[in-house]
């Protein structure tokens, strides 16, 4: 009982200290969450928010095992929306009831709810939503001790909306754009096969700034790769615009990657013969409706240095050059692989602020694999992968600016 009560005590103070370092209730949320399921041990867990209305409830943040950025939920229905219109705290143990658990979004793709319990943000006679934790990671039921520290959680971050006078809003509703479904990688290797990617499910939607993360190992390039048809994928599927590209031919591959992406690397990769402009013409030459290159090098702030060669570039001059390199294609998808790696602070915000304004402007959907969590703060979503799994999603209603950032 000790032990249980220090732990309460010490998550209460971790959610105090965000509540007064931060005035975003967006980051309290987040934060509120990650400290339950590093508490508690979970597989899985969801914040719910409800709309105007309190007809359907839509996922703010969520981790677990699949994308349900899409999702929404009639209110009133599952332990979710009954928790919400209850507005009380719903427990459900299979090991207590003997049945089946109720299902959750994340059933299917061999993923089984076996315990749930979701707690109402509540506020007098308010509620704006609810934390849904589903599962916990040593296969036991939920006991009262850690309802009453979640249930504690979820009140500090209701009064958090309550007393910012935030407006929840809900997540907009995008077309889909890239789909990978149960997508697994395995490589040969002397030591045996070594399996990358153990079954991703995601989706990528049109005009998107997404920032994966994650440690060295988890899958981010080779799933980035795989995205880009510079991979085959093991097993799973993979949709772009709706069309499948799981066993592409060489053709379609050739087609997709001239015609649909652009992408940026770590190290340039220009051509050291060729000025920055005749690098953007060599590519504009290769596709049907290129953009006119010189408005390309405009929109990155390169156009005047047009006329010089990557050796007279600093790095992030070559990096903005690569920039615009993809833009001159007009692709539906930019692939960045740890663009801003190699260069200093100022450097990387220069860098970032031109992807920034690709984004903003709805040119294209921007997916980008960095080990920088501070890069996150300017997407719209946040992927987070572990030993070649989907770990969490977190959406980002209020996208900070790329100048604005620091490290």
């Amino acid at each position: 009982m000790a032990k249980q009560n220090r732990a309460i005590l010490n998550a209460t103070m971790q959610i105090m200290e965000q509540l007064l370092e931060t005035d975003d209730v967006y980051e309290v949320l987040a934060r509120s969450l990650d400290i339950i399921v590093d508490l508690v041990k979970c597989e899985a867990a969801v914040i719910w928010i409800a709309d105007g209305r309190q007809e359907r409830l839509y996922p703010l943040f969520h981790r677990g095992p699949a994308d349900i950025t899409g999702v929404s939920v009639l209110n009133g229905s599952g332990s979710e929306g009954k928790c919400v219109t209850s507005g009380e705290t719903v427990v459900i143990n299979q090991t207590e009831s003997g049945s089946d658990t109720e299902a959750t979004v994340y059933d299917g793709g061999g993923f089984k709810t076996h315990a749930v319990m979701c707690l109402p943000l509540k506020v007098h006679s308010k509620t704006y939503g609810c934390f849904q934790i589903i599962n916990k990671c040593d296969g036991s039921g939920f006991q009262d001790e850690e309802r009453i520290l979640c249930e504690r959680m979820a009140a500090l971050a209701a009064l958090a909306i309550d007393d910012m006078g935030v407006e929840l809003e809900i997540p907009e509703k995008k077309n889909v754009l890239i789909s990978l479904q149960g997508v697994t990688k395995e490589f040969s290797s002397d030591a045996g096969v070594v399996k990358v990617l153990n079954g991703i499910d995601l989706e990528i939607y049109e005009n998107e700034f997404v920032v994966v993360l994650g440690e060295s190992g988890c899958g981010k390039s080779t799933m980035l790769n795989i995205i880009g048809g510079m991979d085959q994928l093991t097993g799973g599927k993979l949709f772009i615009e709706g069309n499948d590209y799981s066993s592409p031919s060489e053709k379609e591959l050739t087609e997709y990657r001239r015609h649909k992406l652009g992408f940026i690397f770590q190290s340039y990769n220009l051509m050291p013969n060729l000025t920055a402009r005749e690098n953007l013409r060599f590519i504009a030459e290769l596709v049907p409706d290129p953009l006119e290159v010189d408005t390309a090098l405009e929109k990155v702030g390169m156009l005047n240095r047009a006329n010089n060669y990557p050796a007279q570039l600093s790095g992030g001059q070559q990096q903005r050059i690569a920039i615009a390199r993809a833009l001159v294609k007009q692709p539906k998808v930019i692939l960045a692989d740890e663009p801003t790696a190699a260069l200093d602070l100022q450097t990387s915000l220069e860098v970032l602020d031109a992807i920034e304004s690709i984004v903003r402007s709805k040119t294209a959907t921007v997916i980008m694999v960095t080990h920088n969590p501070e890069i996150g703060k300017m997407a719209d979503r946040i992927i987070k992968l572990r030993t070649g799994k989907v770990a969490s999603i977190k959406t980002n209603p209020n996208p900070i600016h790329a100048t604005e950032l620091s490290w």
